[in-house]
C-alpha cells in the first residue's frame, strides 16, 4: 500500500505543481491583457480628443472662410469695374481711335488720350522716322 500512495502523493503533487504553472501563466497573461487594455484605452480616448479638436477647427475655419466670402462679395459690389490699360495699349498700339478706347475699355477721355500718345500706332511710327 505504501507504494500506492507514494504513487497517489506523487500523481497528486504532480497535479498541483501542473495546476500551480498554469495558474501563473493564466495570472501573467491576464496582468498583460489587462495593461494592453489600457493602454488601448488611452490611446482611443486620446484619438477621440483629437478628433473633436479638428472638428472644432474646421468649423470655425468654415466660418473664417464665410466671412472672408461675404466681405469680398461687399468689395466687389462696391469697386466699378477698372480699366483694361493692357487691353487698351494693345489696342492703341494697333491704330484704334481714341473714342474707341473709351468705349472698349471703360477709359476716361484723358486715360485714352495719354494712352494714344503714349502708345499709338500712328503717333508711335512718326517718332521712330525721326530717329
Amino acid at each position: 500500500m505504501t507504494i500506492l500512495s507514494i504513487a497517489i502523493a506523487a500523481g497528486l503533487l504532480l497535479t498541483l505543481i501542473i495546476a500551480g504553472t498554469c495558474y501563473y501563466r493564466l495570472y501573467t497573461l491576464r496582468k498583460f491583457q489587462t495593461v494592453k487594455i489600457a493602454d488601448l484605452q488611452n490611446q482611443l480616448a486620446i484619438l477621440s480628443a483629437g478628433a473633436v479638436g479638428s472638428d472644432e477647427r474646421i468649423i470655425r475655419f468654415e466660418q473664417t472662410l464665410s466671412k472672408l466670402k461675404e466681405h469680398q462679395n461687399i468689395m466687389d459690389i462696391g469697386l466699378s469695374p477698372q480699366p483694361s490699360y493692357d487691353h487698351a495699349i494693345r489696342l492703341a498700339k494697333k491704330g484704334v481711335s481714341v473714342n474707341q478706347l473709351i468705349d472698349n475699355c471703360n477709359l476716361s477721355d484723358e486715360e485714352a488720350h495719354l494712352i494714344d500718345r503714349i502708345h499709338g500706332g500712328k503717333q508711335h511710327a512718326s517718332h521712330q522716322d525721326l530717329h
